[in-house]
């Protein structure tokens, strides 16, 4: 029989011997990737990265403070994933995008131009710093066009002048990224430009893309999505007839999109807490009281949650909006934008008295001109 100190002594053993293992193990993760920075004007200032996960996963921010200008780190990733870099303090207007991936990433650049630093040593990274050397330029011209154009009245020949100029430059910007899913269908940063392009493609582009993209990456929880928003843009397309749906109206009675067949509908969706979309009041109270009796109306359907139902109507109040209103008012889920494939928001289409759905996101002008053309008999 074992005498109880050497019972003792194999047990302390197997415990140790696990404990290393683990530290062992848990070691080997750690190493997976090193991050090597070195940014003018850092002095000993604290880092965060912030690491986006799927789905319902926690986002992580990770920390460490520099050495003067220089800072590392090291830790797991299972995957490539998308970060944000922020130096100093957490400013959603001042950081750098890179892919935390394994490997040696190597940071450089100044602390006073996030969008120029430059993140090299992987794949991804070093792809991924090509197209914003690319882009960036790009990103700025359109910046002060922008920012020249808010300073001129519409209509006139320099703010048309100017506004074909923007959109020349988006196109560039699309036109490149476009270019680069096609050649790189196995990329994240194809999966991340295509999640953000999609919504203004024609379905068929969009599409195209996306079934070119490897399987790993339509089978992720951004891949997903893509492919539900297609599948939902296919079914709503112009031409295509609008599906029905039935909804709650401000007093909580039922409204269905028939209700108004026999008219132009603009079905427009939009919340409380969009300020872009509650910019385009003004001018759609305009049309809806030039076309209103004329034959038309807009049904919007907002997708706040059931939390906001008070500010959804306050809202309403507030932006003096008269024509028809509906929501779900469920929490995450809009069931209606959903079958619509909408966002972001704001979305519209406009809806002809027969069910056919004759455009989609169309501007006010746009939509005047069609109106004065269809009704103006």
């Amino acid at each position: 029989m074992m005498k109880t100190s050497t019972i003792i002594s194999i047990v302390l053993y197997i415990i140790l011997a696990s404990v290393g293992s683990k530290a062992q193990a848990q070691k080997s993760k750690e190493d997976n990737y090193q991050i090597n920075g070195q940014i003018k004007g850092l002095n000993n200032n604290q880092i965060f990265i912030i690491v986006y996960k799927e789905g319902n996963e926690k986002t992580d921010t990770l920390t460490t403070i520099s050495v003067g200008e220089k800072f590392e780190m090291k830790g797991f990733t299972d995957k490539s994933r998308s970060v944000q870099l922020h130096l100093g303090e957490i400013n959603p207007r001042k950081n750098s995008y890179f892919y935390l991936e394994p490997g040696i990433i190597k940071i450089t650049g100044n602390v006073d131009h996030p969008d120029e630093i430059k993140i090299l040593g992987t794949e991804t990274n070093e792809a991924y710093t090509r197209t914003q050397e690319f882009l960036v330029p790009l990103y700025k011209r359109r910046s002060a066009l922008i920012q020249q154009i808010r300073n001129l009245k519409e209509g006139t020949p320099d703010y048309k002048n100017l506004a074909v100029s923007i959109k020349s430059k988006s196109d560039s910007v699309n036109d490149y990224k476009i270019l680069f899913i096609k050649e790189n269908p196995r990329s994240d940063i194809s999966l991340g430009y295509l999640y953000v392009l999609q919504d203004n493609l024609p379905v068929g582009l969009a599409d195209s893309l996306y079934t070119n993209l490897v399987p790993n990456l339509r089978s992720t929880v951004q891949g997903k999505y893509i492919g539900d928003k297609l599948a939902a843009s296919k079914t709503v397309a112009v031409g295509k007839k609008a599906p029905d749906f039935t909804s709650s109206d401000t007093t909580g009675a039922a409204i269905k999109l028939s209700d108004f067949k026999g008219k132009y509908v603009l079905l427009e969706f939009w919340a409380h807490w969009c300020v872009p979309c509650r910019a385009q009041h003004p001018h759609m109270k305009v049309i809806y009281d030039k076309f209103k009796d004329k034959g038309f109306t807009i049904l919007q359907y907002s997708i706040d949650v059931k939390k906001d139902e008070k500010k959804w109507k306050e809202a309403i109040v507030k932006d003096g909006l008269v024509w028809p209103q509906a929501s779900d008012l469920s929490n995450g889920k809009a069931p209606v934008a959903e079958l619509y494939g909408v966002q972001p928001i704001p979305d519209s289409f406009l809806i002809s008295p027969d069910g056919t759905i004759i455009g989609r996101r169309l501007s006010h002008q746009e939509l005047e001109d069609i109106l004065s053309q269809k009704l103006s008999k």
